[in-house]
């Protein structure tokens, strides 16, 4: 007498969520190692390139051979099936490999760096002006980027202000009525109290490595850990760790999946702290197969604008109501107009640093005036939003 049981298929996709990948016997991947895989867009195949410090990994898929990967759920006693490529896997040493084009190339370099380094050696002494002048007057793009925060301040003294009741903005709402600047903005209206406990941060403070745990590194995540760690304070940590999840989710806003976004993070926050920001920041859109862990979504503008809102009050909490603009801009890529735009409509006064900050912040005094500083204070005036101004 022999026992059986039954398995029920609960869903099927056509899609490919991942790819069956072959190589020699005996191949060990280490853990360095980086993979993508790219879909051809007119025939359908697919082709993966990975690679490590030594060896080089390309392979292409077959039509012939295709898979379909099982994913069991022990409780309902159903599979999720999933088709697959199967990709043939071949593996080069990187010191080894023959590389095609012209010899002249020098491995590393771009042309604009190799035309250079031709003119240096074997041009004129007209063309060696000419790249001495080249250089000498190459804008340095940092140096822009600060100059940029003065021409925001600059366009917003000719606009006109509006009073923020008459537009809706991004920003939560603020207590007007505080005495104290922690509760313009209370941190309990920022992560709702069912989350903390999801925010686990224990373990970081007997961490060797506690930067590593976190879902996006930021500088201004590696610059307060040391010290959190060492006063303990564990409400701040886990402040900061849901600060890098909301930048990581930030980073990631054109991903449209849970599943992937998840991934991308490295699958560090808790699944619920993921599902409570996309209902906070995404609009959802229904998918194939339904199910929770493949929501699809997406962050449109105006969800954006407030994602970073809320990222910049736990920052102005993180940092005792005073935040450096110019390193939080080169973090999330913003430019310098909108990262002003959104600090004045949380209600914050933007200014240069003192020669006294300059020096706190480990920055030239000669730069003091073009690094910007966003500063939370009660009394509380409510943010105007500004409006450009008529041209006459």
């Amino acid at each position: 007498m022999t026992s059986s049981s039954h398995i029920k298929v609960s869903a099927y996709s056509e899609e490919p969520v991942a790819c069956v990948g072959s190589s020699f016997n005996g191949l060990s991947v280490p853990e360095s190692a980086n993979f993508e895989v790219y879909k051809h867009k007119k025939n359908g195949s697919y082709l993966l390139h990975g690679e490590s410090e030594t060896l080089d990994y390309e392979g292409k898929s077959s039509e012939e051979n295709d898979y379909l990967i099982a994913v069991y759920d022990p409780n309902k006693k159903s599979v999720e099936l999933y088709k697959s490529p199967y990709i043939s896997t071949r593996v080069t040493s990187k010191k080894h490999k023959v590389y095609k084009g012209p010899a002249i190339k020098s491995t590393g370099l771009k042309n604009v760096a190799q035309r250079k380094a031709l003119g240096e050696a074997f041009g004129t002494k007209k063309a060696k002006q000419a790249l001495t002048n080249l250089e000498k007057n190459r804008i340095d793009a940092d140096r822009l980027q600060d100059a940029e925060f003065d021409i925001v301040d600059t366009v917003q003294e000719g606009a006109a202000p509006v009073k923020v009741e008459e537009v809706t903005g991004p920003a939560p709402q603020p207590n007007v009525n505080a005495t104290n600047v922690e509760d313009v903005y209370p941190l309990d209206n920022i992560i709702p109290q069912k989350f903390w406990n999801y925010i686990r941060v224990q373990l970081l403070l007997i961490d060797p490595k506690p930067l590593d745990s976190f879902p996006s590194q930021p500088s201004f995540v590696s610059s307060l850990l040391p010290r959190l760690i060492k006063n303990k304070d564990v409400e701040k940590l886990q402040l900061l760790y849901y600060a890098s999840l909301l930048a990581g989710v930030y980073e990631n806003r054109r991903v449209s999946e849970k599943q992937a976004l998840l991934t991308r993070l490295q699958n560090k926050p808790s699944e619920t702290l993921i599902d409570g920001i996309l209902d906070q920041f995404a609009v959802s859109r229904s998918t194939k197969v339904g199910k929770s862990k493949d929501k699809a979504f997406f962050i449109d503008p105006q969800n954006e604008d407030k994602l970073l809102c809320y990222l910049f009050i736990a920052l102005l909490h993180l940092f005792n109501f005073s935040v450096e603009l110019n390193p939080l801009a080169k973090d999330l890529k913003l430019k310098p107009l909108k990262l002003v735009g959104l600090f004045r409509a949380l209600g914050a006064i933007i200014k240069s640093a003192t020669v006294a900050e300059a020096e706190a912040y480990g920055i030239p005094k000669s730069a003091a005036g073009t690094y910007k500083i966003a500063t939370l204070k009660v009394p509380f005036k409510m943010p105007e939003m500004v409006r450009r101004a008529k041209r006459r």
